[in-house]
């Protein structure tokens, strides 16, 4: 993948796509040299990033992962297009809602976005050609990254993400990871953060957040067990609180969910994300 140094290897069990029960597999092979101030270390991703990569479309989704990179690009002088997606055969109000925070960013800042409708894409060829490629646990994820990917790549651009490790367990959030983590504490990275990887190895800088060990590092550092992830992400990206929401379902087709989520408990793998451990083992995995 795309990063700094090579410092960071993420495959399907030593795979670069799964097979069958492959799961997500996190290998660190360089630490970081010093502890750097968050805000600073996402600067210099945001740099190193543009030096070798022009014609950025950022995966805006109105999230607080997201913004603060639109924020990073911003403050940083970098040209990008925002990229919002509208699922317009959803039938609750949560993308509604989070579509708001992207367009609010927008505007704030003066920066044109690009709104693009999914349309009928999850009844598409391409989608289910993703889908094969991917043989996904987590089916919304790999819907948006089939969807953006195409985009992007359509339009000859390079694609920039919000993925982010995310804390375990949080109540507010992840409540559907504890039949696999149980009482496990700690961060977890999860498997749909893989998928733009999986479609086209190497070629999109979309790990913004996992772009060097100090970007990741003073991410863990900068995080208080006391909170919980909507108040840790609030307080670390400086962004308005920001509720999770959660609505992949509703773009796809009833039977479409059911026999999907089958086949990913039966045939592809066996856990939706990799363990990183909790924050002091994660910081001296990274630290030098």
């Amino acid at each position: 993948m795309l990063c700094k140094d090579n410092w960071i290897n993420l495959t399907w069990d030593g795979k670069s796509a799964r097979d069958k029960k492959e799961n997500i597999r996190v290998e660190f092979l360089r630490r970081a040299r010093i502890l750097m101030d968050f805000d600073h270390a996402c600067d210099q991703v945001a740099s190193e990033i543009y030096d070798s990569h022009k014609n950025l479309y950022l995966a805006l989704s109105g999230g607080s992962d997201s913004e603060y990179v639109a924020t990073c690009l911003h403050r940083n002088g970098i040209p990008f297009t925002p990229v919002i997606l509208r699922y317009n055969l959803a039938t609750s109000n949560d993308q509604r809602y989070e579509i708001w925070y992207a367009m609010r960013w927008c505007r704030t800042h003066g920066v044109e976005p690009v709104i693009v409708d999914i349309d009928d894409y999850v009844t598409s060829d391409h989608e289910k050609s993703v889908y094969l490629k991917h043989k996904p646990r987590l089916l919304g994820g790999s819907v948006t990254a089939g969807f953006l990917h195409r985009y992007v790549s359509e339009r000859e651009g390079k694609l920039v993400s919000g993925y982010q490790i995310e804390y375990y367990p949080d109540h507010e959030q992840m409540n559907y990871l504890k039949p696999q983590l149980g009482d496990y504490r700690g961060f977890v990275l999860e498997e749909s953060d893989l998928y733009i990887e999986t479609l086209e190895p190497d070629q999109h800088p979309w790990a913004f957040y996992y772009w060097s060990p100090e970007v990741m590092a003073s991410f863990v550092h900068a995080w208080d067990t006391n909170f919980n992830m909507c108040d840790n992400k609030s307080r670390i990206y400086n962004t308005g609180p920001r509720p999770k929401f959660v609505y992949p379902e509703n773009f796809f087709p009833a039977k479409q969910i059911t026999f999907r989520n089958l086949l990913a408990e039966q045939k592809w793998g066996t856990i939706d994300c990799a363990l990183l451990g909790d924050r002091e083992t994660l910081l001296d995995r990274l630290l030098t």
